[in-house]
Protein backbone atom coordinates (compact mmCIF):
# COMPACT_ATOMS: atom_id res chain seq x y z
CA UNK A 1 0.00 0.00 0.00
CA UNK A 2 1.21 3.48 -0.87
CA UNK A 3 -0.21 6.77 0.48
CA UNK A 4 0.95 10.09 -0.98
CA UNK A 5 -0.22 13.54 0.05
CA UNK A 6 -0.11 16.30 -2.56
CA UNK A 7 -0.72 19.81 -1.20
CA UNK A 8 -2.52 21.88 -3.84
CA UNK A 9 -2.16 25.07 -1.80
CA UNK A 10 -2.14 26.07 1.88
CA UNK A 11 -5.75 24.97 2.35
CA UNK A 12 -6.30 22.05 -0.01
CA UNK A 13 -4.62 18.70 -0.60
CA UNK A 14 -5.17 15.46 -2.46
CA UNK A 15 -4.45 12.08 -0.90
CA UNK A 16 -3.51 9.27 -3.29
CA UNK A 17 -3.87 5.70 -2.00
CA UNK A 18 -2.69 2.72 -4.04
CA UNK A 19 -3.76 -0.77 -2.93
CA UNK A 20 -2.00 -3.88 -4.21
CA UNK A 21 -3.57 -7.31 -4.45
CA UNK A 22 -1.70 -8.35 -1.31
CA UNK A 23 -3.44 -5.60 0.64
CA UNK A 24 -7.02 -6.68 -0.03
CA UNK A 25 -6.78 -10.36 -1.05
CA UNK A 26 -6.80 -11.77 2.49
CA UNK A 27 -9.85 -9.83 3.81
CA UNK A 28 -11.78 -10.48 0.57
CA UNK A 29 -11.12 -14.25 0.68
CA UNK A 30 -12.05 -14.42 4.38
CA UNK A 31 -15.33 -12.66 3.67
CA UNK A 32 -16.12 -14.93 0.71
CA UNK A 33 -15.44 -18.03 2.86
CA UNK A 34 -17.90 -16.78 5.47
CA UNK A 35 -20.53 -16.25 2.78
CA UNK A 36 -19.87 -19.76 1.39
CA UNK A 37 -20.42 -21.31 4.83
CA UNK A 38 -23.83 -19.62 5.10
CA UNK A 39 -24.92 -19.86 1.45
CA UNK A 40 -27.79 -22.07 0.29
CA UNK A 41 -27.16 -22.71 -3.40
CA UNK A 42 -29.55 -24.90 -5.36
CA UNK A 43 -28.02 -28.31 -6.15
CA UNK A 44 -25.46 -28.17 -3.33
CA UNK A 45 -25.51 -28.98 0.37
CA UNK A 46 -25.37 -25.91 2.65
CA UNK A 47 -21.82 -24.60 2.81
CA UNK A 48 -20.61 -26.86 -0.03
CA UNK A 49 -21.19 -24.66 -3.09
CA UNK A 50 -18.08 -24.20 -5.28
CA UNK A 51 -16.14 -21.01 -4.54
CA UNK A 52 -16.42 -20.14 -8.23
CA UNK A 53 -20.18 -19.78 -7.93
CA UNK A 54 -19.82 -17.74 -4.75
CA UNK A 55 -17.34 -15.40 -6.45
CA UNK A 56 -19.64 -15.02 -9.44
CA UNK A 57 -22.46 -13.67 -7.25
CA UNK A 58 -20.57 -11.93 -4.46
CA UNK A 59 -17.05 -10.95 -5.54
CA UNK A 60 -17.79 -7.39 -6.68
CA UNK A 61 -19.80 -6.28 -3.59
CA UNK A 62 -17.34 -8.02 -1.24
CA UNK A 63 -14.38 -6.35 -2.97
CA UNK A 64 -16.10 -2.96 -2.72
CA UNK A 65 -16.89 -3.42 0.98
CA UNK A 66 -13.48 -4.73 2.06
CA UNK A 67 -11.53 -2.20 0.02
CA UNK A 68 -13.63 0.66 1.43
CA UNK A 69 -12.86 -0.60 4.93
CA UNK A 70 -9.13 -0.66 4.14
CA UNK A 71 -9.25 2.81 2.59
CA UNK A 72 -11.05 4.35 5.54
CA UNK A 73 -8.86 2.72 8.18
CA UNK A 74 -5.55 3.51 6.51
CA UNK A 75 -6.51 7.01 5.40
CA UNK A 76 -7.39 8.11 8.92
CA UNK A 77 -4.37 6.30 10.38
CA UNK A 78 -2.18 8.23 7.93
CA UNK A 79 -3.72 11.57 8.95
CA UNK A 80 -3.28 10.73 12.63
CA UNK A 81 0.25 9.35 12.37
CA UNK A 82 1.43 12.32 10.30
CA UNK A 83 -0.30 14.92 12.50
CA UNK A 84 -2.23 16.32 9.54
CA UNK A 85 -4.45 19.14 10.82
CA UNK A 86 -7.55 19.05 8.64
CA UNK A 87 -11.16 20.27 8.51
CA UNK A 88 -14.28 18.18 8.03
CA UNK A 89 -13.54 14.77 6.56
CA UNK A 90 -11.81 13.59 3.36
CA UNK A 91 -14.11 13.35 0.34
CA UNK A 92 -13.74 11.39 -2.92
CA UNK A 93 -11.69 13.65 -5.17
CA UNK A 94 -13.21 15.82 -7.86
CA UNK A 95 -9.72 16.72 -9.10
CA UNK A 96 -8.51 13.16 -9.76
CA UNK A 97 -10.82 10.39 -10.89
CA UNK A 98 -10.24 6.78 -9.90
CA UNK A 99 -10.79 4.10 -12.57
CA UNK A 100 -12.00 1.09 -10.60
CA UNK A 101 -13.26 -2.30 -11.77
CA UNK A 102 -13.73 -4.64 -8.82
CA UNK A 103 -14.02 -7.68 -11.09
CA UNK A 104 -10.28 -7.55 -11.78
CA UNK A 105 -7.42 -8.72 -9.56
CA UNK A 106 -5.21 -5.68 -9.91
CA UNK A 107 -3.79 -2.68 -8.14
CA UNK A 108 -6.29 0.07 -7.39
CA UNK A 109 -5.65 3.78 -7.00
CA UNK A 110 -8.01 6.10 -5.15
CA UNK A 111 -7.94 9.86 -4.64
CA UNK A 112 -9.39 11.94 -1.84
CA UNK A 113 -9.73 15.70 -1.47
CA UNK A 114 -8.73 17.08 1.91
CA UNK A 115 -9.23 20.51 3.51
CA UNK A 116 -6.16 21.62 5.46
CA UNK A 117 -6.64 23.67 8.60
CA UNK A 118 -5.20 27.17 8.21
CA UNK A 119 -2.14 28.13 10.23
CA UNK A 120 -2.64 31.19 12.41
CA UNK A 121 -1.97 32.69 15.81
CA UNK A 122 -4.55 33.99 18.25
CA UNK A 123 -3.97 35.86 21.48
CA UNK A 124 -6.30 36.56 24.36
CA UNK A 125 -4.48 39.33 26.17
CA UNK A 126 -4.73 42.98 27.19
CA UNK A 127 -5.05 44.04 23.54
CA UNK A 128 -8.52 42.51 23.50
CA UNK A 129 -10.76 45.38 24.67
CA UNK A 130 -14.28 44.45 25.74
CA UNK A 131 -17.19 45.82 27.77
CA UNK A 132 -18.34 43.77 30.74
CA UNK A 133 -21.92 44.67 31.55
CA UNK A 134 -23.03 44.71 35.19
CA UNK A 135 -26.81 44.29 35.15
CA UNK A 136 -28.64 46.11 37.93
CA UNK A 137 -31.01 44.06 40.09
CA UNK A 138 -34.15 46.15 40.52
CA UNK A 139 -35.93 46.19 43.87
CA UNK A 140 -39.17 45.49 42.02
CA UNK A 141 -37.82 42.11 40.94
CA UNK A 142 -36.79 41.28 44.49
CA UNK A 143 -40.30 42.25 45.69
CA UNK A 144 -41.82 39.93 43.08
CA UNK A 145 -39.50 37.15 44.23
CA UNK A 146 -40.60 37.56 47.84
CA UNK A 147 -44.22 37.52 46.71
CA UNK A 148 -43.63 34.33 44.72
CA UNK A 149 -42.21 32.53 47.78
CA UNK A 150 -45.12 33.75 49.90
CA UNK A 151 -47.50 32.47 47.25
CA UNK A 152 -45.75 29.11 47.44
CA UNK A 153 -46.63 29.10 51.13
CA UNK A 154 -50.20 30.28 50.52
CA UNK A 155 -53.49 28.47 50.03
CA UNK A 156 -57.00 28.91 48.69
CA UNK A 157 -59.55 30.07 51.29
CA UNK A 158 -63.35 30.45 50.95
CA UNK A 159 -64.62 33.91 49.99
CA UNK A 160 -68.11 35.41 50.02
CA UNK A 161 -67.80 37.40 46.78
CA UNK A 162 -65.83 36.61 43.63
CA UNK A 163 -63.04 38.85 42.32
CA UNK A 164 -60.70 38.79 39.35
CA UNK A 165 -58.34 36.58 41.36
CA UNK A 166 -60.97 34.04 42.45
CA UNK A 167 -61.30 30.39 41.59
CA UNK A 168 -64.91 29.39 41.05
CA UNK A 169 -66.06 25.80 41.52
CA UNK A 170 -69.40 24.62 40.25
CA UNK A 171 -71.27 23.24 37.28
CA UNK A 172 -71.11 24.43 33.68
CA UNK A 173 -74.04 23.50 31.43
CA UNK A 174 -75.52 24.27 28.03
CA UNK A 175 -78.61 26.49 27.60
CA UNK A 176 -81.54 26.43 25.22
CA UNK A 177 -82.24 29.43 22.99
CA UNK A 178 -84.76 30.73 25.56
CA UNK A 179 -82.12 30.68 28.32
CA UNK A 180 -83.42 27.60 30.10
CA UNK A 181 -81.16 24.67 30.90
CA UNK A 182 -80.77 22.17 28.08
CA UNK A 183 -81.29 18.90 29.94
CA UNK A 184 -79.78 16.93 27.06
CA UNK A 185 -76.96 19.36 26.44
CA UNK A 186 -73.34 19.39 27.57
CA UNK A 187 -72.54 19.76 31.27
CA UNK A 188 -69.71 19.13 33.72
CA UNK A 189 -68.58 19.75 37.30
CA UNK A 190 -65.50 21.91 37.00
CA UNK A 191 -63.52 24.91 38.22
CA UNK A 192 -62.73 28.26 36.61
CA UNK A 193 -60.06 30.89 37.22
CA UNK A 194 -61.61 34.31 36.60
CA UNK A 195 -58.20 35.77 35.76
CA UNK A 196 -57.94 33.42 32.78
CA UNK A 197 -60.97 34.95 31.05
CA UNK A 198 -59.43 37.32 28.50
CA UNK A 199 -62.56 39.01 27.11
CA UNK A 200 -63.24 42.00 29.45
CA UNK A 201 -67.02 41.95 28.91
CA UNK A 202 -67.22 38.24 29.62
CA UNK A 203 -64.84 38.49 32.59
CA UNK A 204 -67.06 41.12 34.24
CA UNK A 205 -69.89 38.56 34.38
CA UNK A 206 -67.87 36.42 36.83
CA UNK A 207 -66.93 39.23 39.26
CA UNK A 208 -68.92 40.28 42.38
CA UNK A 209 -70.88 37.02 42.38
CA UNK A 210 -71.87 34.80 45.32
CA UNK A 211 -72.35 31.08 45.90
CA UNK A 212 -75.57 29.98 44.16
CA UNK A 213 -75.41 32.61 41.42
CA UNK A 214 -75.84 31.45 37.82
CA UNK A 215 -73.79 33.23 35.17
CA UNK A 216 -74.80 33.11 31.51
CA UNK A 217 -71.86 33.40 29.12
CA UNK A 218 -70.72 32.71 25.57
CA UNK A 219 -68.45 29.67 25.57
CA UNK A 220 -66.49 30.78 22.50
CA UNK A 221 -65.97 34.29 23.87
CA UNK A 222 -64.62 32.99 27.19
CA UNK A 223 -62.50 30.00 26.16
CA UNK A 224 -60.22 28.82 23.41
CA UNK A 225 -60.97 25.38 21.99
CA UNK A 226 -58.62 23.36 24.21
CA UNK A 227 -59.76 25.22 27.35
CA UNK A 228 -63.43 24.71 26.46
CA UNK A 229 -62.92 21.00 25.98
CA UNK A 230 -61.13 20.73 29.32
CA UNK A 231 -63.92 22.71 31.01
CA UNK A 232 -66.49 20.28 29.63
CA UNK A 233 -64.52 17.18 30.55
CA UNK A 234 -63.22 16.62 27.01
CA UNK A 235 -66.66 15.41 25.87
CA UNK A 236 -67.36 18.21 23.38
CA UNK A 237 -67.46 16.94 19.81
CA UNK A 238 -66.85 20.04 17.66
CA UNK A 239 -65.94 23.46 19.05
CA UNK A 240 -66.72 25.20 15.74
CA UNK A 241 -70.32 23.95 15.49
CA UNK A 242 -71.35 23.66 19.16
CA UNK A 243 -74.02 26.13 20.33
CA UNK A 244 -72.14 28.45 22.67
CA UNK A 245 -74.88 29.58 25.10
CA UNK A 246 -73.75 28.25 28.49
CA UNK A 247 -74.21 28.94 32.18
CA UNK A 248 -71.99 28.45 35.20
CA UNK A 249 -73.60 27.86 38.64
CA UNK A 250 -71.24 28.77 41.48
CA UNK A 251 -70.97 26.20 44.29
CA UNK A 252 -67.77 27.51 45.92
CA UNK A 253 -65.64 30.66 45.74
CA UNK A 254 -61.96 30.41 46.67
CA UNK A 255 -59.46 33.25 46.90
CA UNK A 256 -55.75 32.62 47.07
CA UNK A 257 -54.17 34.04 50.22
CA UNK A 258 -50.35 34.32 50.38
CA UNK A 259 -48.87 32.69 53.47
CA UNK A 260 -46.12 33.47 55.93
CA UNK A 261 -43.03 31.43 55.26
CA UNK A 262 -42.08 29.20 58.17
CA UNK A 263 -38.57 28.03 58.97
CA UNK A 264 -39.59 24.62 57.66
CA UNK A 265 -40.37 26.18 54.28
CA UNK A 266 -37.17 28.26 54.30
CA UNK A 267 -35.26 25.02 54.84
CA UNK A 268 -37.26 23.34 52.07
CA UNK A 269 -36.58 26.12 49.58
CA UNK A 270 -32.93 26.88 50.37
CA UNK A 271 -31.50 24.10 52.54
CA UNK A 272 -31.36 23.79 56.28
CA UNK A 273 -30.60 26.98 58.25
CA UNK A 274 -29.47 29.01 55.23
CA UNK A 275 -32.34 31.54 55.38
CA UNK A 276 -34.19 32.55 58.56
CA UNK A 277 -36.25 35.69 57.86
CA UNK A 278 -37.51 38.00 55.13
CA UNK A 279 -34.37 40.16 55.11
CA UNK A 280 -32.25 37.09 54.45
CA UNK A 281 -34.83 35.94 51.91
CA UNK A 282 -34.49 39.22 50.04
CA UNK A 283 -30.71 38.91 50.13
CA UNK A 284 -30.93 35.37 48.75
CA UNK A 285 -33.29 36.43 45.95
CA UNK A 286 -30.98 39.32 45.04
CA UNK A 287 -28.04 36.91 45.00
CA UNK A 288 -29.95 34.56 42.68
CA UNK A 289 -30.65 37.43 40.29
CA UNK A 290 -27.02 38.54 40.41
CA UNK A 291 -25.80 35.03 39.53
CA UNK A 292 -28.30 34.72 36.70
CA UNK A 293 -27.43 38.17 35.38
CA UNK A 294 -23.72 37.41 35.59
CA UNK A 295 -24.25 34.37 33.37
CA UNK A 296 -26.14 36.49 30.84
CA UNK A 297 -23.42 39.14 31.01
CA UNK A 298 -20.74 36.49 30.45
CA UNK A 299 -22.68 35.22 27.43
CA UNK A 300 -22.68 38.71 25.94
CA UNK A 301 -18.99 39.10 26.79
CA UNK A 302 -18.13 35.94 24.89
CA UNK A 303 -20.27 36.97 21.90
CA UNK A 304 -18.29 40.20 21.73
CA UNK A 305 -14.98 38.36 22.23
CA UNK A 306 -15.95 35.91 19.49
CA UNK A 307 -16.78 38.71 17.05
CA UNK A 308 -13.58 40.61 17.90
CA UNK A 309 -11.33 37.58 17.51
CA UNK A 310 -12.96 36.54 14.22
CA UNK A 311 -12.66 40.10 12.87
CA UNK A 312 -8.98 40.18 13.87
CA UNK A 313 -8.24 36.80 12.29
CA UNK A 314 -6.25 36.92 9.08
CA UNK A 315 -6.74 33.33 7.99
CA UNK A 316 -9.10 31.87 5.41
CA UNK A 317 -10.92 28.57 5.23
CA UNK A 318 -11.32 26.35 2.13
CA UNK A 319 -14.87 27.45 1.37
CA UNK A 320 -15.58 25.28 -1.68
CA UNK A 321 -14.51 22.11 0.10
CA UNK A 322 -16.41 22.98 3.27
CA UNK A 323 -19.60 23.49 1.27
CA UNK A 324 -19.15 20.08 -0.38
CA UNK A 325 -18.52 18.45 2.98
CA UNK A 326 -21.46 20.12 4.71
CA UNK A 327 -23.86 19.09 1.95
CA UNK A 328 -22.75 15.49 2.56
CA UNK A 329 -23.84 15.63 6.21
CA UNK A 330 -27.15 14.30 7.47
CA UNK A 331 -28.11 17.62 9.13
CA UNK A 332 -27.95 19.39 5.76
CA UNK A 333 -29.61 16.67 3.70
CA UNK A 334 -32.55 18.93 2.80
CA UNK A 335 -30.31 21.84 1.76
CA UNK A 336 -29.18 22.64 -1.78
CA UNK A 337 -26.09 24.60 -2.78
CA UNK A 338 -28.09 27.82 -3.23
CA UNK A 339 -29.47 27.70 0.32
CA UNK A 340 -26.08 26.79 1.76
CA UNK A 341 -24.40 29.65 -0.10
CA UNK A 342 -26.97 32.11 1.26
CA UNK A 343 -26.32 30.95 4.83
CA UNK A 344 -22.60 30.46 4.48
CA UNK A 345 -21.31 33.82 5.80
CA UNK A 346 -22.61 32.85 9.25
CA UNK A 347 -21.50 29.25 8.83
CA UNK A 348 -18.03 30.46 7.82
CA UNK A 349 -17.82 32.46 11.05
CA UNK A 350 -18.87 29.33 12.97
CA UNK A 351 -16.04 27.39 11.31
CA UNK A 352 -13.53 30.14 12.11
CA UNK A 353 -14.69 30.36 15.72
CA UNK A 354 -14.35 26.61 16.14
CA UNK A 355 -10.76 26.84 14.86
CA UNK A 356 -10.02 29.77 17.18
CA UNK A 357 -11.48 27.93 20.18
CA UNK A 358 -9.39 24.86 19.43
CA UNK A 359 -6.25 26.99 19.17
CA UNK A 360 -7.03 28.79 22.45
CA UNK A 361 -7.58 25.42 24.16
CA UNK A 362 -4.28 24.08 22.81
CA UNK A 363 -2.21 27.21 23.49
CA UNK A 364 -3.50 27.53 27.06
CA UNK A 365 -3.42 23.81 27.92
CA UNK A 366 -7.12 23.82 28.74
CA UNK A 367 -8.36 20.39 29.81
CA UNK A 368 -11.61 19.01 31.16
CA UNK A 369 -11.54 16.33 33.85
CA UNK A 370 -14.18 13.67 34.45
CA UNK A 371 -15.03 15.35 37.77
CA UNK A 372 -15.61 18.66 35.97
CA UNK A 373 -17.92 16.97 33.47
CA UNK A 374 -19.85 15.34 36.32
CA UNK A 375 -20.17 18.66 38.18
CA UNK A 376 -21.42 20.42 35.03
CA UNK A 377 -23.95 17.65 34.30
CA UNK A 378 -25.27 18.05 37.86
CA UNK A 379 -25.65 21.80 37.32
CA UNK A 380 -27.61 21.25 34.11
CA UNK A 381 -29.92 18.68 35.71
CA UNK A 382 -30.43 20.85 38.81
CA UNK A 383 -31.49 23.79 36.65
CA UNK A 384 -34.01 21.54 34.90
CA UNK A 385 -35.53 20.56 38.25
CA UNK A 386 -35.71 24.21 39.28
CA UNK A 387 -37.60 25.08 36.09
CA UNK A 388 -40.24 22.58 37.20
CA UNK A 389 -40.44 24.19 40.64
CA UNK A 390 -38.30 21.68 42.53
CA UNK A 391 -35.64 23.40 44.69
CA UNK A 392 -32.11 22.03 44.43
CA UNK A 393 -32.13 21.38 48.18
CA UNK A 394 -34.89 18.78 47.66
CA UNK A 395 -32.93 16.69 45.15
CA UNK A 396 -31.23 13.75 46.90
CA UNK A 397 -27.46 13.83 46.29
CA UNK A 398 -27.28 10.18 45.19
CA UNK A 399 -30.16 10.64 42.74
CA UNK A 400 -28.52 13.74 41.22
CA UNK A 401 -25.23 11.87 40.94
CA UNK A 402 -26.86 8.89 39.20
CA UNK A 403 -28.83 11.10 36.79
CA UNK A 404 -25.64 12.97 35.87
CA UNK A 405 -23.75 9.72 35.22
CA UNK A 406 -26.60 8.39 33.08
CA UNK A 407 -26.52 11.56 31.01
CA UNK A 408 -22.77 11.42 30.55
CA UNK A 409 -23.05 7.82 29.35
CA UNK A 410 -24.65 9.17 26.14
CA UNK A 411 -22.01 10.45 23.73
CA UNK A 412 -24.02 13.41 22.42
CA UNK A 413 -24.92 14.53 25.95
CA UNK A 414 -21.34 14.16 27.13
CA UNK A 415 -20.08 16.17 24.16
CA UNK A 416 -22.52 18.98 24.99
CA UNK A 417 -21.41 19.03 28.62
CA UNK A 418 -17.74 18.92 27.61
CA UNK A 419 -18.22 21.83 25.19
CA UNK A 420 -19.97 23.87 27.85
CA UNK A 421 -17.12 23.37 30.32
CA UNK A 422 -14.62 24.40 27.62
CA UNK A 423 -16.68 27.51 26.92
CA UNK A 424 -16.75 28.39 30.63
CA UNK A 425 -12.97 28.04 30.84
CA UNK A 426 -12.42 30.24 27.80
CA UNK A 427 -14.80 32.80 29.33
CA UNK A 428 -12.74 32.77 32.54
CA UNK A 429 -9.58 33.23 30.45
CA UNK A 430 -11.10 36.25 28.68
CA UNK A 431 -12.16 37.78 32.02
CA UNK A 432 -8.66 37.24 33.39
CA UNK A 433 -6.53 38.47 30.48
CA UNK A 434 -8.58 40.85 28.32
CA UNK A 435 -8.97 44.57 29.07
CA UNK A 436 -12.51 44.87 30.44
CA UNK A 437 -14.43 48.11 30.95
CA UNK A 438 -17.32 47.64 33.35
CA UNK A 439 -20.62 49.31 32.55
CA UNK A 440 -23.73 49.24 34.71
CA UNK A 441 -26.93 48.73 32.77
CA UNK A 442 -30.60 47.97 33.39
CA UNK A 443 -31.90 44.56 32.37
CA UNK A 444 -34.23 46.21 29.85
CA UNK A 445 -31.38 48.10 28.17
CA UNK A 446 -29.19 44.99 28.30
CA UNK A 447 -31.84 43.12 26.30
CA UNK A 448 -31.76 45.83 23.63
CA UNK A 449 -28.08 45.03 22.98
CA UNK A 450 -29.22 41.83 21.25
CA UNK A 451 -31.68 43.56 18.91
Amino acid sequence: MEIIQNNIDELNATIKITLGKADYEGPVNDSLKQIRRRANVKGFRPGQAPMGLIKKDYLRPVMAEEINKLLSKNLFNYLKDNNVDYLGEPLPSIREKADVDFSKDSDYTFYFDLALAPKFDVAIDSNLNLTQYVIDVENENVDKGVEAYKNAAGKNEPAETSSEKSMLKGEVYQLNDDGSRNEEGLSNKTSLLVSKVENPDQKAKFIDKKVGDEINFDLKEVFKETEAKAMLGNNMVDFNTVKSNFAFKIEEILDFVPGEITQELYDKFFGKDKVHNEDELRAEIRSQYEKAYEQESDYKLMLDARNSLIAASSFNVPLDFMKRWMLSLEQYKDWDEEKLTAQFPQLENDIKWNLIQNRVVKDNNIEVTADEELAEAKKVISSEFVRYGIPVSQIPADMLDNLAKERLAKDNERNMVHSHVISEKITALVKEKATLTQQNISYEDFGKLFE
